[in-house]
């Protein structure tokens, strides 16, 4: 690739040059966001002010401008809004397949985080496999460095804790992991349940938990955390917990694998494909087993250290450079079309 165009939020511009200084990018900042009205219609103006035009576009989500003609390759990440388990509002669940679909139809390739929301697409959208690409997320590189330090500072959550990382949607079936707290609180007294990600309802499982007086003051929520504080929460964490009904991929379970933390997560099919068996599972509707696979980690350090090391196998299927050489293979095979 001899050029790169891209458009960034303005709310990231300083992020971006910082971490991308090339002469062959080039690049304009908006003031619109994500899927706002901008965004699929202002922003297909600005890309048409590139010059000379790009020969192939890439839109690592579905918001294709409307109104589009060009050469592109798309991502669509999962159909979770469209199951059982998203609280999406019927509206925005309505719009979502709309735009599912359209990017789809107008893609010449569209690229599928896991072999899984590869079927979830086919199945629900009647397209050929032959249109879809897996290629799997990557763990960051500077992520998996922290994850290398020797020193990790003082813990930031005092004792032993159980570890989530990850929004508080609906799927993420938290009440599961609430309740196992709950089964394992008599064999460990002391034990805590730190959750790590933004609460999507003004009141969830988790803060009922938190108020349930028998659980008082071993609920740890944080909402929004620096790079920095997630390393000290995963270095110093007992277990991580995954309890998701579904997802289309799952990157929590292996940054967990990167610091060596021993992982529980729900029987699901893509967590089985990205995990495979460097991670205890358990199934997701029921509170026991996973109460069960948690007393084990936390209380089998030879079978941990069995998980730990083909979690380290595991993670070499998710570096960057894996990942981008494969973008970069459908790029230069799509712009030869």
């Amino acid at each position: 690739m001899s050029r790169i165009c891209t458009i960034v939020p303005r709310a990231r511009e300083g992020e971006f040059r910082r971490s991308f200084s090339s002469g062959k990018i080039d690049a304009r900042f908006v003031d619109f966001s994500y899927l706002g009205l901008s965004d699929f219609l202002r922003k297909g103006f600005i890309i048409r002010t590139f010059r000379p035009a790009p020969e192939l576009f890439y839109f690592p989500n579905i918001n294709v401008p409307y109104f589009w003609k060009g050469r592109t390759v798309s991502q669509v990440h999962d159909l979770i809004p469209l199951t059982r388990y998203s609280d999406w509002p019927w509206r925005h669940r309505i719009a979502f397949r709309h735009l599912a679909g359209r990017t789809l139809r107008i893609s010449r390739m569209t690229v599928c985080v896991s072999e899984y929301a590869k079927g979830q697409v086919m199945g629900e959208y009647r397209i050929s496999g032959d249109r879809l690409r897996v290629i799997p997320n990557w763990i960051d590189d500077e992520f998996l460095q922290m994850a290398g330090r020797a020193d990790p500072g003082r813990p930031l959550v005092e004792g032993d804790y159980l570890l989530y990382v990850g929004n508080r949607a609906a799927h993420k079936n938290l009440k599961t992991l609430m309740d196992a707290f709950r089964l394992l609180s008599p064999v460990f007294p002391v034990l805590k349940v730190v959750v790590v990600g933004a609460r999507m309802r003004p009141h969830d499982d988790v803060d009922a938990a938190a108020s349930d007086p028998e659980l008082a003051g071993r609920v740890v929520q944080v909402p929004q955390v620096s790079d920095d504080r997630i390393r000290n929460y995963y270095a110093f964490a007992r277990a991580f917990v995954f309890p998701t009904f579904i997802e289309g991929f799952g990157i929590p379970p292996l940054e967990a694998l990167a610091f060596g933390v021993p992982v529980v997560c729900s029987d699901v099919p893509a967590v089985r494909e990205v995990c495979g068996e460097a991670v205890r599972y358990a199934d997701p509707a029921d509170p026991g087993s996973f109460a069960r696979e948690i007393r084990s980690a936390l209380a089998d350090p030879q079978g941990n250290s069995a998980f730990r090391e083909r979690g380290l196998e595991r993670l070499s299927l998710y570096r960057r450079e894996r990942a981008v050489a494969q973008y970069l293979e459908l790029f230069r095979s799509c712009a030869g079309k």
